[in-house]
């Protein structure tokens, strides 16, 4: 594990008050705890990293995703001290990339309801969607995504691929576009809500 630490970057946390998510740069791994710098998180959103809470990590490497559960060891301001775990998933890049909104929704805010027609996947990046009218390409597009863990997220899309298809014998429009003006935070929340739809999409696989 020590290892996969050393060989990732770009480390996201998870405290229980997912709203003060963060990220942080590691400043050393032993055989025991993983010592780094809370960056991306101010003094209120401290508070909700004690000593002795669960925490999610997310990194990556060259392989994909990596995803374990954790506690904290101890935290002094915005250096923390995490517990170095033996179990961690990894999910590769082509895996976790793109996956289906499962009973969320998609909204944009200038178009009736029935604008979309369908959610054909979302990533971390962005959506393809049909819908029953065409968009314009490089135009932003305020939406509103809806997932199915209750969370909520406001962005732009920008459309960057159009092809007028049939769909249920309708003209349609599959458009690919990617997200625009996304809080930090919100990226973080997609990553995480397509990481575990694999995870509960591999156990089923495994059952």
């Amino acid at each position: 594990m020590k290892e996969i630490i050393e060989s990732a970057k770009d480390f996201k946390i998870i405290p229980n008050n997912f709203k003060s998510s963060g990220a942080f740069d590691v400043i050393s791994v032993d055989e025991e705890k993983i010592k780094a710098k809370l960056i991306l998180v101010d003094e209120k959103e401290l508070s909700d990293y004690t000593t002795g809470s669960s925490v999610e990590v997310f990194g990556v490497n060259n392989v994909g995703l990596i995803y374990f559960e954790t506690k904290i060891l101890d935290i002094d301001n915005d250096i923390i001290s995490l517990a170095l775990v033996s179990d961690y998933s990894i999910i590769q890049r082509r895996e976790y990339s793109r996956v289906g909104l499962n009973q969320g929704k998609v909204i944009f805010k200038d178009f009736a309801p029935d604008f979309i027609k369908n959610v054909e996947d979302i990533s971390a990046g962005g959506i393809k969607l049909i819908t029953n009218n065409i968009l314009e390409l490089d135009k932003h597009y305020d939406i509103e995504i809806l997932l199915s863990n209750n969370m909520k997220i406001e962005c732009a899309l920008q459309p960057i691929r159009i092809k007028e298809i049939d769909y249920e014998g309708q003209k349609c429009y599959l458009i690919s576009g990617k997200f625009v003006n996304l809080e930090n935070m919100d990226r973080i929340v997609l990553v995480q809500y397509a990481f575990k739809i694999k995870m509960e999409e591999q156990n089923k696989e495994n059952d």
